[in-house]
């Protein structure tokens, strides 16, 4: 049938209704239906406004490859190119597929069977295909009903396990008519998306109960799911298995000595600020010259690093002096250092004496709090911590966390350095709060085991 099936079943549905009065009241229930097939008469639009901004954004380098990209975006490809029969995990880009790690190994045992990921970004694409352990990586479809079944059809998957926020309507329905078990694993969603989600709510509550169950982050995320339609018997919830993947003893560690060697800086207070966004990096400046004067040196790792000619031009208009971990040329004189690489921020945490995470002064959600909270660090970070609440609770809550702003930014960090015994106990409290969120991956798996039980 295709893509016209859901314009057939609509109909097909609308006459039952109309000629049996006893079945009015079922309206709702196909309501879902309707809101799936307008979506899919607007999506061509939307695509054109997709593709149009991303011709015009300052991110259009980043693609390298597109005429291969457009080919997995749509779902076009050739058949035999995808191993089917896989277990199927989906992510969004580079946290989903590192949060996943851990679980895939286990899986394999589970169900000896292929590993196929997608994700809906190229980085995260590129992330995955490091894991030995997967066994093909592709770009996921646009959420367009044809594209989402050619490629359920080509791929033919044992199980379809989507990875914390990837709802996406026309793939799940693809899927159930497909008949793929599919399920939500590190389960997470915003109360900005329910409030969107709850608009269309006959289209989510649909969809999300073809899922077979949900292992989700937190009860929060557990009452949202209830509140769009969802089975309560369905949700688990487990933490957030990001939280297993945290590092206690960091890879590159040796690099980061011989880069603080080379600077001068093994005795000096180091703050390292990750994953930091243009304000969070202007805040930081402004601070410096007090920094200074407390023999304080900054590290920064910018969250996006396409930004590093904005970011080149912003430090020397500073007039402060700074280096570059690209370069490999590190004068004593600086007092900045930008970590404009991959990967590097574990390690840098380790060597810190104190930490900020980025996204957080912005109105980003925040980013990993915990990462460098495990390294027995103390955590500084903004009121803007809506993705990842309940670490930054939990830290706020132990005293192993401090909540910073614009404009007490710098006092605090002074206040802190100058009393290191108390930063130490800070430090101490941070790791033992980092503790405490481990162990969700076994409770998921938990999940899918009971679930397999059941339902064989």
């Amino acid at each position: 049938m295709g893509y016209p099936f859901i314009l057939l079943d609509i109909i097909r549905k609308g006459f039952q209704i109309y000629f049996n009065p006893l079945q009015k009241f079922h309206i709702i229930k196909y309501m879902g239906l309707l809101l799936l097939f307008l979506t899919n008469l607007i999506f061509p639009l939307a695509g054109i406004g997709v593709i149009l901004g991303f011709l015009f954004s300052s991110r259009r380098g980043l693609l390298k490859h597109l005429i291969p990209e457009m080919r997995e975006r749509f779902g076009l490809e050739e058949p035999g190119t995808l191993i089917e029969q896989a277990v199927w995990l989906h992510c969004a880009s580079v946290g989903e597929v590192r949060s996943i790690a851990q679980i895939i190994p286990a899986l394999k045992e589970l169900y000896n069977r292929d590993i196929l990921v997608t994700t809906t970004t190229q980085a995260g694409k590129e992330t995955a295909l490091k894991n030995k352990q997967i066994s093909q990586v592709v770009l996921v479809p646009l959420d367009f009903y044809p594209s989402c079944r050619r490629f359920i059809r080509l791929a033919n998957p044992y199980r379809l396990f989507l990875v914390e926020r990837e709802i996406w309507p026309n793939l799940l329905e693809a899927a159930h008519r497909a008949g793929v078990p599919t399920a939500v694993i590190n389960g997470r969603i915003s109360k900005k998306s329910v409030r969107s989600y709850l608009l269309v709510k006959p289209l989510f509550k649909r969809v999300l109960n073809y899922l077979r169950f949900a292992a989700l982050q937190t009860p929060e995320d557990r009452h949202s799911y209830l509140k769009l339609g969802v089975a309560s018997e369905k949700l688990l919830v487990c933490g957030n298995i990001k939280y297993d993947t945290l590092n206690e003893a960091p890879a590159q560690l040796d690099r980061v000595d011989k880069i603080l060697t080379a600077l001068g800086w093994n005795t000096h207070p180091i703050l390292v600020m990750g994953s930091t966004h243009p304000r969070e990096e202007t805040m930081m400046l402004r601070a410096m010259p007090d920094f200074i004067k407390q023999n304080l040196k900054v590290i920064f790792a910018p969250r996006h690093l396409e930004r590093l000619p904005e970011i080149c031009e912003t430090l020397r208009q500073s007039g402060l002096a700074h280096a570059f971990v690209s370069d490999n040329n590190f004068p004593k004189s600086a007092d900045i250092l930008c970590a404009d690489v991959m990967g590097l921020l574990p390690a840098l945490y380790a060597r810190a004496t104190l930490t900020f995470v980025g996204g957080s002064v912005v109105a980003r959600g925040a980013h990993n709090l915990l990462e460098p909270a495990i390294l027995a660090k103390t955590v500084l970070f903004g009121e803007h911590f809506y993705n990842t609440a309940q670490p930054a609770l939990a830290l706020l809550e132990s005293g192993g966390g401090v909540l910073v702003n614009e404009y007490d930014f710098k006092t605090i960090v002074c206040r802190l350095l100058a009393d290191p015994v108390q930063l130490s106990n800070m430090a101490d409290k941070a790791r033992q709060t980092a503790l405490t969120f481990k162990g969700a991956t076994q409770k998921i798996l938990d999940g899918i085991q009971t679930y397999e039980r059941t339902t064989t």
